[in-house]
């Protein structure tokens, strides 16, 4: 990604692992930083990206401005184009998929495969001309000529029916970036929690007092209303329609959407009494707990992707370490589903309970540069750990950069002078 928020420059999160080659690519990646540092800009970059790839087309009004986020602190990245860009595995082929954009329009595009690892154009766009590889085959024109200026040409491509492209778009949407916005607005309603786990149930997976009880939460189980909740149902308008997907990831969509404006119920047992409990009612932390482990086993069952904004949100770490587990264990995640988070939370860089949580290349820091606001994105790989190295003393030392830097005695000495104008004004 480049010229997006604070990072003006390129920057590049990498999942292939630095170290041994046990898997393609890596399960989890943890971002931590200071305050105001860009760690919720990269989640904004992917995030951004995504919605181009699926909306760009079909929801993007043919006038409407890109709604893109240059880097707001120097006249030139104002005017220059921002860029992103990913490498995913398909059935095994590494393909490189990108675009820039300016204000109005797309000025590059490009999908490029690796068979055997060579390289093969499949498609190239500058403007609005695409050049295709002799490799795309199908009908490509079509696409084409409905791709608007303020549209990528892949979007075009999949609303078309285009086979092949249509297999890229559908891999690049096995994606879910939780935010403050989702995590508020599904942990407050709830019903979708109650949708998932009931799937889960019916297909043998887990049952949700099972999840519930691993966490210590209190609640015994969770029951749908019947009673509309007016928060999913302004989800489910602003969601507009879903493509299609096959399989069990097809199963999850078609429930959740049947049953996604329902209300949630939690019961709490008291002796041999239930008691109902709304979801308005629940701790912060049970309706975090409920909604990332939800999109968590969603993402495990399917081998997609996980982004989560601030996964340590009224979580206590063990809980957070249980699901980063979840997605490192080659048992319990065997078709290579990837979890992203950021987080303050600096005990999951030593060990719990005996056992390391993150592994060395699975770190990465953000830094905001003080005289420029410019973000930097960099891995703890680069400072050449050693294995076993005490990683949460360093880094809250300050031995790898994105931490705070607070002046000694700054809030002290604010609150000195407070009371000390307070005296004087109370003896004058």
């Amino acid at each position: 990604m480049a010229n997006h928020g604070s990072l003006r420059d390129p920057q590049e999160l990498n999942f292939v692992p630095a170290y041994d080659a046990d898997r393609p690519a890596l399960p989890v990646a943890a971002i931590y930083g200071a305050n105001a540092s860009g760690k919720s800009t990269v989640m904004n970059a992917y995030q951004f990206f995504l919605g181009a790839v699926r909306d760009s087309q079909a929801r993007w009004l043919p006038d409407e401005p890109v709604k893109r986020r240059p880097f707001l602190l120097d006249h030139d990245s104002r005017r220059e184009p921002s860029s992103y860009a990913v490498d995913l595995l398909i059935d095994g082929v590494r393909h490189v998929y990108g675009f820039s954009t300016g204000d109005r329009a797309i000025e590059e595009e490009w999908l490029y495969s690796y068979p055997k690892a060579r390289k093969r154009v499949l498609f190239e766009r500058k403007g609005g001309a695409v050049t295709f590889g002799a490799s795309l085959t199908g009908e490509r024109v079509a696409a084409e000529r409905i791709t608007r200026a303020n549209s990528l040409y892949l979007s075009a491509a999949a609303q078309s029916g285009h086979r092949e492209l249509s297999e890229v778009w559908q891999a690049l949407q096995r994606s879910t970036v939780v935010d403050d916005s989702t995590r508020q607005a599904l942990s407050t309603a709830g019903s979708l929690t109650a949708t998932v786990f009931d799937l889960f149930e019916r297909v043998g997976i887990a049952r949700a007092e099972q999840l519930l009880a691993a966490a210590d939460l209190g609640v015994h189980g969770m029951r749908p209303g019947q009673e509309a909740d007016p928060e999913l149902e302004r989800l489910y308008d602003e969601a507009g329609p879903v493509q299609d997907f096959e399989g069990t990831l097809g199963a999850l969509v078609t429930t959740m959407r049947q049953s996604m404006t329902k209300s949630l119920h939690f019961v709490h047992r008291i002796g041999d009494e239930d008691f109902l409990l709304d979801a308005k009612d629940e701790s912060a932390g049970t309706k975090t707990w409920l909604t990332l482990v939800t999109w968590a086993l969603a993402a495990i069952l399917n081998g997609s992707r996980l982004w989560i904004d601030e996964v340590d949100v009224s979580l206590h770490p063990l809980l957070t370490a249980k699901l980063v587990k979840l997605f490192q264990s080659t048992e319990l995640n065997p078709l290579g589903a990837q979890l992203v988070f950021t987080t303050h939370d600096a005990s999951l860089l030593g060990t719990m309970l005996g056992e390391e949580v993150l592994r060395r290349d699975q770190i990465w820091f953000v830094e905001k540069d003080a005289a420029t606001g410019a973000s930097e994105l960099y891995p703890l790989s680069d400072f050449k750990p050693r294995k076993g190295e005490n990683f949460e003393r360093r880094y809250l030392a300050g031995s790898y950069g994105a931490v705070p830097l607070l002046p000694d005695g700054a809030f002290e000495d604010m609150v000195k002078q407070y009371w000390g104008a307070r005296d004087k004004a109370v003896s004058a």
